[in-house]
């Protein structure tokens, strides 16, 4: 059987059971929100509940399978909205004369977070095993809106060279359409691809031609059976701090709102049955240009965070 419990901490916040996993549930009239603090403080589900919408991505499974830091991403669950920190691939830093080697997607999506509900927000906590930094996240609901709110603190003599992801894999339909920021007119590809061809290659946006010659839109998804992955970013800075996409069968828009200061850069993941038959895309607000520290410094698109100081920036995702 089954364990199934439930605490209630205010009118807002319960403790529960997902998936067998510990969970906190945010609920108001609108929307329901699952994290699991033990996977990262994983963000699990975006429930919009008068539409009985699901935003995010699901696991496959019946359990979650607990990752452990330096495990490969693409063997857990792959679903939900995961943080990418201190890097997305896996990457080498040097350090005070000390190569640290970064996880595949980071350390943050295995780490297991300390949390504590103070009024009506969940403040999860954790402490690097790898480099000397503290990392704070803080999430609550307004009406339509999960609010994050993030603070990356290095407490180290040595600046700490990141790049932070917004992985956050939400459902695909056919008739979606994706919305980029204002005036995106490129974007670089970064995936080998059947479609958009070798890695570095620009496209125009949203319409281009593929490597067969073809019309491209990329704000459309393709069918499940095209048996196809992308990834790629919009060239450079954006020019607003706004992505999401739209879902005709529900009437529902998602919205992700973010600081480009903070996060300039934008990516695109989107898989339409070419990784483990999965249907799903990711649009992902960052601050590096792009993927790994390596490439990110190349193209002089690299965050470093400065002793004692602390990266902080707020996302307000909108279920409207």
């Amino acid at each position: 059987m089954k364990k199934s419990w439930v605490t209630q901490l205010n009118n807002m916040i319960k403790e529960c059971l997902f998936k067998e996993c510990q969970a906190i549930k945010l609920e108001n009239e609108l929307i329901r929100v699952i994290i699991l603090p033990k996977m990262g403080g994983k963000v699990a589900s975006i429930y919009r509940k008068d539409k009985d919408f699901e935003l995010l991505y699901q696991n496959k499974e019946e359990v979650y399978k607990k990752p452990k830091i330096y495990d490969t991403f693409s063997e857990y669950d792959a679903s939900g909205f995961d943080d990418a920190f201190p890097s997305i691939d896996i990457s080498k830093v040097n350090i005070s004369g000390k190569e640290i080697l970064y996880p595949d997607h980071g350390e943050i999506w295995s780490a297991d977070f300390t949390y504590r509900v103070d009024n009506e927000k969940v403040y999860l906590i954790y402490e690097s095993t790898i480099l000397k930094y503290k990392y704070e996240k803080i999430f609550s609901l307004s009406k339509d809106n999960l609010i994050a709110e993030y603070k990356i603190l290095n407490f180290g003599e040595d600046e700490v060279p990141c790049i932070w992801a917004m992985h956050s894999l939400i459902v695909c339909e056919e008739d979606m359409e994706l919305i980029f920021p204002t005036d995106t007119h490129e974007i670089i590809n970064v995936l080998n691809s059947k479609f958009l061809g070798e890695v570095g290659k620009i496209h125009s946006y949203p319409l281009t031609i593929t490597s067969e010659g073809k019309p491209y839109e990329l704000n459309k998804i393709l069918p499940l059976s095209s048996n196809n992955m992308e990834k790629y970013y919009v060239k450079g800075a954006v020019t607003e701090g706004i992505c999401g996409a739209y879902y005709p069968s529900k009437d529902v828009n998602y919205r992700v709102y973010f600081d480009k200061s903070k996060l300039p850069y934008l990516g695109f993941w989107i898989t339409e049955g070419g990784f483990r038959g999965d249907y799903n895309c990711a649009l992902e607000p960052t601050n590096g240009y792009y993927d790994s520290i390596e490439i990110a410094e190349k193209e002089q698109g690299l965050y470093k965070i400065k002793p004692n100081e602390a990266l902080e920036f707020i996302l307000r995702i909108e279920i409207k």
